[in-house]
């Protein structure tokens, strides 16, 4: 008899149902990542996972589920990684958070990809939207130009809000250019660092942009 703590091995046919599940967003993701959005249909994605129409709605459920799942699944791994690193260097915050995204990307470049393409269809990452991950994801930025300011590095003539709002638009267009293959991840973070200097060093006080412009020489090198 199983006690009150005990959790209920999943049944054989549970497994099987949770393994073409997977076997289904798997291919779903590979279709957007190589074809496009548009390319996922179902019928394609039937036979792909070898299995029919009606058992991926019953497992799932149609496109827009799939792509809901593709998108949660996005949104909880971004939140894990977002989150600011530890330290009064400036640049080093920012590296390590830039660090941080492709890294989670290259774990399973597919993946990613499809899920930013489903994302950006479906309004994810509109900077309208107070409740989307864009919101969430500026406030790091943003934070880390205030305490810039305080430590006396930049001027403060460019409020942080602006400043942080351009500077997730230089690794966000980075990421958009590596969603879309235009270059690799180190590509990727090359321009999100170049972006995020250049910003940082339009304010900044001369000490600290000359060790920003430093920054953007080694990157070149």
């Amino acid at each position: 008899m199983l006690e009150e703590t005990d959790t209920p091995a999943p049944t054989t046919r549970a497994r099987n149902m949770a393994k073409r599940r997977g076997l289904i967003l798997s291919h779903a993701r590979a279709t957007i990542a190589e074809k496009g959005f548009d390319a996922l249909k179902l019928r394609d994605l039937a036979r792909q996972a070898g299995v029919t129409v009606p058992t991926i709605y019953n497992l799932i459920g149609g496109k827009p589920e799939i792509l809901a799942l593709i998108i949660e699944e996005l949104v909880e791994r971004l939140q894990e990684v977002q989150r600011r690193v530890q330290t009064d260097d400036v640049e080093l915050a920012f590296e390590a958070q830039i660090d941080k995204l492709a890294e989670l990307f290259q774990s399973d470049e597919n993946y990613y990809r499809a899920a930013f393409i489903a994302g950006d269809r479906s309004g994810l990452f509109e900077q309208s939207s107070q409740s989307g991950i864009f919101s969430r994801a500026l406030q790091l930025p943003i934070d880390v130009c205030r305490d810039a300011v305080a430590a006396g590095l930049l001027f403060g003539n460019v409020s942080s809000e602006q400043m942080g709002r351009q500077i997730y638009g230089c690794y966000r267009l980075a990421r958009q250019d590596w969603m879309n293959g235009y270059f690799d991840l180190e590509g990727f973070r090359r321009q999100s660092l170049t972006g995020v200097f250049l910003c940082l060093a339009a304010d900044a006080k001369p000490a600290f942009r000359q060790r920003l412009m430093q920054r953007i020489q080694n990157l070149k090198d």
